[in-house]
């Protein structure tokens, strides 16, 4: 027994006096702490959530559309699904070609010329949203229409604000 922990202990002495091959060749290694590490596990877990979101919005839409229960909601489903996948694989590609990890940069524009162009586009599919909403007196066109709306005003003044915090903070 003695012999086994005297072999122990000149192994763990011998440990310490290890010298990595980065370090023979004048490289420092640099360790990650805790910190950085906790950092990117939220990071990686907030990319693959985001794709897992979007994957239930286009499964909950292919229900929507195969139930059709009411009048528009093939149409309703369906749409949600497509846009969910599609908007998935833009983000992966926005990653993927480096661009910034935020949404903010994904969704909204960056310079007045853009929203000059962005301001008229999206009134123009709110007020199509109401349109669709009031050609359906209820059900899931009519919830939809009303949505479109709401979103297209709600993209329109976080536009102007992103614009002008970025002209902000190019400026000071």
């Amino acid at each position: 027994m003695r012999a086994q922990t005297a072999g122990f202990a000149n192994l763990m002495n011998a440990s310490e006096h290890w010298v990595s091959p980065a370090e023979e060749a004048g490289m420092d290694e640099t360790g990650r702490g805790p910190d950085d590490a906790e950092g990117a596990f939220w990071s990686w877990l907030g990319f693959w959530l985001q794709f897992l979101i979007l994957g239930l919005l286009a499964v909950i839409g292919a229900f929507v559309a195969s139930a059709d229960a009411r009048p528009g909601d093939y149409q309703c489903g369906l749409l949600l699904s497509l846009g969910a996948i599609a908007l998935a694989f833009l983000r992966l590609k926005h990653r993927l070609d480096g661009g910034a990890l935020g949404w903010g940069a994904f969704l909204f524009v960056d310079d007045m010329k853009n929203l000059a162009l962005a301001i008229p586009l999206f009134v123009l599919i709110g007020l199509a949203g109401l349109f669709v909403a009031r050609a359906w007196e209820s059900g899931a066109m009519h919830a939809a229409g009303v949505g479109l709306f709401v979103v297209s005003g709600a993209i329109v003044f976080l536009d102007i604000k992103y614009v002008f915090d970025r002209m902000d903070s190019n400026g000071s």
